[in-house]
């Protein structure tokens, strides 16, 4: 299934908006984000903004932002539909991201979870990232409740031929 996965990602287009706009709305209760804010990373952003498309759906996506003249990328956001979670398409996303921040010039890849969202965590773990900076009330949460988060980070690296 890797395999089948990898070969359903692609860069996003303008016309994708609706359906990652849908995503987006569907995974992130508290800090979604907005329709413009979506159509700027598709469009504007110095950004790389991947989607994973099974069965003609967009089912999950991922964003890296660059800025120009460091070598650190941030993986901004990652989102998968409920539907499509357990069948490797969170570290296939994960991974491609790497790839086109290495193909950017980075050697570091930056990333921030909340301390709560243990299925990220482990994501993360699994693809070599170490947590570095707890986040005190990073993420908003229900209400005016606030959420702590962690920074993680991997030092990126050419695949070994």
């Amino acid at each position: 299934m890797p395999g089948a996965v990898s070969n359903a990602i692609r860069a996003a287009r303008a016309a994708d908006l609706d359906a990652v706009a849908a995503l987006e709305a569907a995974c992130f209760t508290c800090d979604a984000q907005s329709r413009r804010s979506l159509r700027h990373l598709l469009t504007r952003a110095h950004a790389d903004f991947l989607v994973c498309v099974l069965n003609e759906a967009i089912v999950a996506d991922v964003v890296v932002l660059y800025r120009r003249a460091s070598r650190v990328a941030r993986l901004y956001s990652i989102a998968v539909s409920d539907a499509a979670r357990g069948r490797g398409i969170a570290a296939a996303l994960l991974a491609a991201a790497e790839a086109r921040a290495l193909v950017q010039g980075c050697t570091l890849m930056r990333a921030e979870a909340r301390a709560s969202n243990h299925a990220s965590r482990a994501l993360f773990a699994r693809a070599g990232y170490r947590e570095t900076t707890p986040l005190c009330d990073y993420y908003q949460g229900p209400g005016a409740r606030r959420e702590d988060g962690v920074r993680l980070e991997k030092i990126l690296s050419p695949p070994s031929e």
